[in-house]
């Protein structure tokens, strides 16, 4: 999925300009977050302990100490990195909701050729921006609480990192749908119906981002990819169907995506 995601953001020259946004938007909140942590953490004085009584009693004590202290600034390093690896994806949606929802909804409306909801691309309703980003700080919540609930199978030797694997995973890939699900006034119920019928394929595509994102400097780069494909699973289920099986109606506002394969080149004006 994400290189299907990096083939058609490559393919159709119209969405580079909205794919920018999000990005310049998370790099620079990131770096500046970065910034601000190592600049506390620098001034966080432990390990200036110096105890002159007893002798060298003392002076062994304020070296064991001041070791400590190292320590423990080194643990706050690794578990704020590997707090900020897990969380990237559900913090940089949150952050970018406005941005990403312009992205996927050009992606939607390249996709299925336009539609009567679509007839103005460059327009996306104010509730739907809120409802899109109260759905990214629910997921981010919801990431959240089950990173709490799995980081106590780390001490399992081996195997324990895979709940925490999987959980990372699986809310990655899903808030790359949400982005097209949320704009699209998709509630809770409605959304469980694809992520019960794509569980696996949405766990392997948050994983295989998360891998991406590992590499360093280069792994930043491609959140709108994830945003790309995430929509593009979006557009390629059959909506009607899947709400008509589970007897539930449509959202107000909502209208299924029908694809044509459209590209953005032949649906939208080039730029410049």
């Amino acid at each position: 999925m994400p290189f299907r995601g990096m083939a058609y953001l490559l393919a159709n020259r119209g969405l580079k300009r909205y794919a920018a946004l999000p990005l310049v938007v998370n790099i620079f909140l990131y770096v500046l977050a970065f910034l601000v942590f190592f600049y506390f953490l620098s001034r966080w004085q432990v390990s200036n302990v110096a105890w002159e009584f007893l002798g060298p009693v003392g002076g062994w004590l304020a070296a064991a100490v001041n070791w400590m202290g190292w320590m423990v600034k080194l643990v706050v390093v690794l578990v704020a990195l590997g707090a900020a690896f897990f969380t990237f994806t559900a913090v940089g949606m949150v952050v970018a909701s406005p941005f990403n929802d312009m992205l996927s909804e050009k992606v939607e409306l390249s996709y299925t050729g336009g539609g009567k909801r679509l007839d103005m691309p460059f327009r996306f309703t104010t509730k739907a921006a809120m409802i899109s980003l109260y759905d990214s700080l629910r997921n981010l919540v919801r990431q959240l609480g089950y990173t709490v609930i799995a980081l106590p199978f780390l001490l399992v030797p081996v195997v324990g990192f895979v709940p925490l694997f999987l959980v990372g995973g699986y809310f990655a890939g899903f808030g790359f749908l949400d982005a097209a699900m949320a704009r699209n006034y998709l509630r809770p119920p409605h959304k469980r119906l694809i992520s019960r019928g794509h569980f696996w394929e949405i766990v392997g595509f948050g994983i295989m981002m998360q891998g991406l994102f590992a590499i360093p400097l280069i792994g930043i780069l491609l959140m709108p990819v994830g945003v790309v494909a995430g929509t593009l699973l979006y557009c390629g289920e059959d909506w009607e169907k899947l709400l008509r099986e589970a007897g539930m109606d449509k959202p107000p506002g909502f209208q299924p995506p029908k694809p044509t394969m459209v590209t953005v080149s032949e649906s939208l004006p080039a730029a410049g």
